[in-house]
């Protein structure tokens, strides 16, 4: 019987380990964190029970420790739950391959584990998919195979296209394909850099000791402590690109371009610029999205479903949710918004 338990997150986080169905490699697992308001020092004035749950799902390299996503969907009126996907964070084991999959429709088994353990914490209340990046991806996959199972979609910068373009991604595709059939688990060349990161820890830029125009007597994490990713879970640098999973991500793309029929409400939460082909830092990477290519998820959006709601955000990061605070303010509003107009319809 699965169990809650503590979790590496401390007071207020409990975590459940749920078994998957095992592959190639061995044993499988996924990790469901579920957020408990009344056990955080840090938590804000919250209604008395719920009236909304959500579920987070991550992106490549990553995993949950978003405190402030937490806090703002229970002030909301939501309870709050992240996954672990297989293979990788908290699910990642010494045996594995991280992050690596062949088909993306595998996290079905995740998604639908989260939720049964969700539905039976809470009887009855609408329910919402979050999914950033590749997340976001998966996420938007899920919601359009199977109607009728959320009652909105939130996607925070998701990898719905190849950041150069879609031509390239439909040339390179064969290529990869060949690949993951011969050898699978064969690493892709990509170029890798840590400015992402170098945003995400308030690391300030090489060879300067503070980071330029920090805001006088601030307390935003954003700016002083970074928001201190486990570097056991999220490397800098990022983590090597598989064959398979890279084909994967591209069959996934191939099908958000042939357009989705998601039949939930929708909203999708960008930066309103981007900075992703800079080879050296800049301080800019700090507002805009240095991962992913905006204009290319913008392209995307209007095919997803008939409700689609695009919010820009002016000074973002890849992350959005991971921005200074004033625009991770704005995010959590446009969320609540979302949700209290078209999932709980209380306006």
């Amino acid at each position: 019987m699965n169990v809650w338990e503590d979790d590496l997150l401390g007071l207020g986080y409990v975590q459940m380990t749920l078994p998957l169905q095992r592959d190639d490699e061995g044993p499988v697992v996924a990790t469901l964190i579920k957020y408990v308001p009344e056990f955080d020092p840090g938590s804000r004035e919250i209604p008395a029970s719920p009236i909304f749950a959500v579920l987070a799902v991550h992106g490549w390299n990553d995993y949950f420790y978003h405190r402030e996503l937490a806090r703002a969907i229970a002030a909301a009126g939501g309870a709050f739950y992240a996954v672990d996907l297989r293979k990788y964070g908290r699910s990642l084991r010494d045996w594995q391959t991280f992050g690596y999959i062949t088909d993306l429709t595998d996290y079905s088994q995740e998604i639908k584990a989260c939720l049964q353990v969700i539905a039976a914490d809470h009887d009855s209340i609408p329910l919402v998919l979050y999914g950033h990046s590749t997340g976001g991806l998966i996420t938007a996959l899920w919601a359009d195979a199977n109607h009728g199972q959320i009652d909105g979609l939130i996607l925070n910068s998701p990898w719905l296209e190849l950041q150069a373009s879609t031509s390239i991604r439909q040339m390179g595709t064969p290529i990869i394909d060949l690949v993951a059939r011969l050898s699978p688990k064969t690493e892709i060349p990509l170029p890798e850099n840590d400015f992402y990161q170098r945003a995400l820890t308030a690391t300030p830029p090489p060879g300067a000791e503070k980071i330029p125009n920090v805001p006088a007597g601030t307390t935003d994490p954003f700016w002083t402590t970074g928001w201190e990713p486990d570097p056991r879970y999220r490397r800098g640098l990022g983590q090597p690109v598989r064959a398979a999973w890279l084909a994967a991500i591209l069959k996934g793309q191939a099908r958000v371009a042939d357009g989705l029929s998601i039949r939930c409400p929708v909203l999708v939460l960008t930066s309103a610029s981007s900075v992703t082909a800079a080879s050296e830092w800049r301080e800019e990477q700090r507002a805009k999205d240095s991962v992913l290519d905006v204009e290319q998820i913008w392209k995307r959006v209007a095919h997803l479903g008939n409700h689609v709601t695009l919010a820009k955000l002016e000074g973002a990061i890849h992350d959005v949710v991971l921005s200074r605070e004033s625009v991770r303010n704005k995010a959590f509003n446009e969320i609540n918004h979302f949700i209290r107009a078209y999932v709980t319809n209380e306006y």
